[in-house]
């Protein structure tokens, strides 16, 4: 990840060492942390980054094809938390799928929480656009979720290989997910996690939203970020998710769609780099990439409605998704949005504005010189 050279480790390792002989157990982040050679955010960073790579190991007992009363029948896909299953429940009579937390994180509070979390706010939600949650339970001291199955793929697997999507259909998509955030922000939920591998195309195309593990319930806390850590995917991540700030809302969500539905039309996420750092930086501070180069052919229409969703502050966005799903219809069937349209009128109004204002003070400044050579000829 860039963020530490060979003898920082090193010499973490041997305090780490040197104090477990002393009886104190110290994580090497803590220590890091100490020597002022990692800030707490790169620590955590870290640590999400490590789960998320060791969320390839199979959960063992699992592979027994049996979790308390489920027979598993398939592994639908793997993440940082764990792994979710197509099984069979006996009791109900019906195939669902199991999310179940990985085994090694069983005694971690922080995933236990946020594993808990994510039960809350799926069975709270109930809307044809996402997944439905049945329950939860725990096997062998394994927690899981119990969840709607839906046959079909993910959107991320439909854009691999840099492949993208009629502009018609990345527009029906996206005003799908943006019915299903739209409900999910007016029970107060913030998805925080809005990219193609979090949305599942099914059998008639239907589109559904999955995965609030990163989930917020609003009333339950309205800074969200408490700890000023930087949660969500590096490439469909919002500015202030990367800034850490302490306030984050339903507009973070809206600029994950924005990145999501530039991925669909373009085949190429909107920012790359070498790293995640570097890629959530370019979030933060690199100008919006023009659609039009990438996407030859696509109607300006439909580029105003991904700019607006994607403007860094998040006072520039839709206010909420309502506008956005009327500007995504309009769109569709090739009439000029409403809500994005008028920004687009305002921010080139503004461009032109200080273009005056500093062909003003360009002139302002070339008749003073002018003056003063003058003055100094006369002298």
């Amino acid at each position: 990840m860039g963020v530490l050279r060979f003898e920082q480790i090193q010499n973490a390792l041997e305090i780490q060492k040197t104090q477990k002989t002393a009886g104190t157990d110290r994580k090497i982040g803590e220590i890091l942390h100490e020597r002022h050679e990692l800030e707490l955010r790169a620590v955590q960073k870290i640590l999400l980054e490590q789960t998320r790579r060791r969320g390839k190991d199979i959960v063992s007992g699992v592979a027994e094809k049996k979790l308390g009363r489920f027979e598993i029948l398939a592994t639908l896909g793997s993440g940082g938390m764990g792994h979710v299953y197509k099984a069979r429940d006996p009791a109900q009579q019906k195939i669902v799928a199991l999310k179940v937390l990985s085994l090694r994180l069983t005694e971690d509070a922080e995933f236990i929480a946020r594993f808990k979390r994510e039960v809350e706010t799926t069975g709270a939600l109930s809307h044809p656009n996402i997944v439905a949650g049945y329950g939860s339970g725990s096997a062998d001291g394994r927690p899981y979720l119990i969840m709607e199955y839906v046959e079909g793929c993910s959107l991320g697997k439909l854009l691999e290989n840099n492949q993208h999507l009629p502009e018609k259909r990345a527009l029906e998509i996206a005003c799908e997910v943006a019915r299903a955030l739209d409900y999910a922000h007016s029970h107060g939920v913030v998805h925080r996690d809005v990219k193609p591998d979090n949305v599942i195309i099914g059998a008639g195309a239907t589109i559904k939203l999955t995965d609030f593990g990163l989930a917020k319930l609003l009333q339950s806390d309205q800074r969200l970020t408490q700890s000023g850590i930087a949660l969500g995917t590096p490439h469909y991540i919002s500015p202030e998710q990367v800034a850490a700030s302490r306030y984050i809302d339903h507009r973070a969500d809206i600029y994950g769609l924005g990145a999501m539905l530039f991925h669909m039309l373009s085949g190429r996420v909107p920012y790359e780099g070498a790293n995640n750092n570097e890629i959530m930086l370019k979030h933060l501070n690199t100008p919006f990439p023009d659609l039009h180069e990438r996407v030859k052919g696509i109607s300006a229409h439909t580029e105003w409605i991904v700019r607006k969703c994607m403007a860094k502050k998040a006072a520039d966005r839709y206010d909420s998704a309502g506008p956005l799903i009327q500007d995504l219809t309009l769109a569709m069937n090739g009439k000029a949005p409403l809500h994005a349209q008028k920004i687009a009128r305002d921010t080139n109004f503004k461009q032109e504005r200080r273009g005056c204002a500093a062909s003003i003070v360009i002139g302002v400044l070339v008749l003073l010189l002018f003056a003063m050579a003058k003055s100094f000829a006369m002298v």
